[in-house]
């Protein structure tokens, strides 16, 4: 298919829209600032150039069912809402948005919340407050998950979490500021069929944030690629969907359009202690934390990236179109520049919003291994590329 042919069907298929603006979104973690010596990450290191869209996160719920600002110290001591936000000074045009929730802040807050149209009316009316305070253009929403019992969900999250952003639509329409409600979202089926009306949320929300990465982890018995683009020839049951492609045909097959899709790049590996390197081997746990990250079975793609310089073993994974590499008794799969440059392609050819990263402070940012931001830099000008076609 010739690059015009494929350009103008997207157009038929999803309007100018789909492709004639494009998101990169990128996480900011409000903790990185803590991480020592060459790994500590502020605002100021936010590379305003290559996001359209800066997520700080997060920000929480407490129980009077308000705003809770969830680190004092790093948001608003060390101003760090208001950095963020100051990039739009520097970067005109970017947008700031602060996330709520996250996996630390649990599920059962969130249910409690949507189940009460009292409790949900006071926190809606405390996030317009925060956001004409600091000055953000948005809210996204990550709740980790609605519907999911073993995360304190109810089956009755479902419909109520429809009710709430349509009446957060609603506030923050009557604003006439254009804020922006994004949503992080599982990709797998099961979580999307407990928890999302997906046709109704798509229809009210600016862009899901599709978390597209932690498709395996410690929780399972073997080693694998997290974020792998394709499934494996030997996956089955639910492995067979846990893929990047099928994730996102899950949201769009269930009637997400294409370009409210943002689909979520991981910058970090998932490691593991292992006696074999090769693909579905087990695993012993999580491999050993990084020097800066310091999280067991997670490394920064400049923690790797330097690995691989100094000696580790770099393999692809055909099938899944991502590398891992090894060394002694440590193995991880992650994103290099092939494997990103891949996804950017298929993005732009599937007519989706975007890429969201998480998180920007985990590329290289200090141009450990070369340039800085190898990684968003890829998507970044794929995606615009894509832009400038139309």
């Amino acid at each position: 298919m010739s690059k015009l042919f494929s350009v103008l069907g997207l157009l038929m298929l999803f309007g100018a829209d789909a492709i004639s603006a494009y998101r990169v979104s990128c996480y900011y973690s409000n903790w990185a600032r803590y991480r020592p010596d060459a790994g500590a990450f502020t605002p100021a290191n936010v590379p305003g150039d290559l996001c359209t869209h800066v997520v700080y996160a997060f920000i929480g719920v407490n129980w009077e069912w308000k705003v809770g600002i969830l680190d004092s110290w790093s948001d608003v001591d060390l101003h760090g809402f208001e950095e963020i936000v100051a990039l739009k000074q520097s970067h005109p045009g970017i947008k700031t948005t602060v996330a709520v929730g996250g996996w630390n802040e649990g599920g059962s807050k969130y249910s409690e919340m949507v189940a009460d149209r009292s409790k949900s009316a006071t926190f809606i009316a405390s996030v317009v407050d925060f956001l004409n305070q600091y000055g953000f253009d948005g809210l996204d929403i990550d709740w980790e998950y609605p519907g999911d019992s073993e995360r304190g969900g109810h089956p009755e999250d479902k419909a109520n979490f429809v009710t709430f952003v349509q009446e957060l639509r609603q506030a923050f329409d009557a604003q006439g500021k254009g804020w922006e409600i994004t949503m992080a979202v599982s990709v797998g089926a099961e979580k999307i069929d407990n928890g999302y009306d997906v046709p109704a949320l798509c229809a009210v929300i600016d862009g899901i944030h599709a978390m597209a990465y932690d498709l395996r982890g410690s929780w399972d018995t073997f080693i694998d690629p997290h974020s792998l683009l394709n499934k494996h020839d030997n996956d089955e049951g639910a492995y067979a969907q846990l893929n990047v492609r099928d994730g996102i045909g899950a949201w769009t097959s269930r009637g997400c359009p294409a370009n409210k899709m943002i689909v979520g790049v991981p910058l970090y590996g998932k490691s593991f202690a292992v006696q074999q390197f090769e693909l579905h081997s087990p695993h012993q746990g999580n491999g050993e934390a990084g020097p800066y990250t310091r999280a067991a079975g997670t490394l920064a793609y400049y923690e790797i990236c330097a690995n691989v310089n100094n000696g580790w073993t770099e393999m692809w994974d055909e099938q899944g179109q991502v590398p891992y590499a090894h060394n002694g008794n440590t193995w991880v799969g992650y994103e290099n520049p092939r494997s990103i440059q891949i996804k950017a392609d298929w993005i732009r050819e599937q007519g989706f919003q975007g890429a969201m990263v998480w998180a920007i402070d985990l590329d290289d940012f200090q141009g450990t291994c070369g340039s800085k931001y190898p990684l968003t830099s890829i998507l970044h000008s794929t995606l615009k590329n894509a832009e400038n076609e139309v």
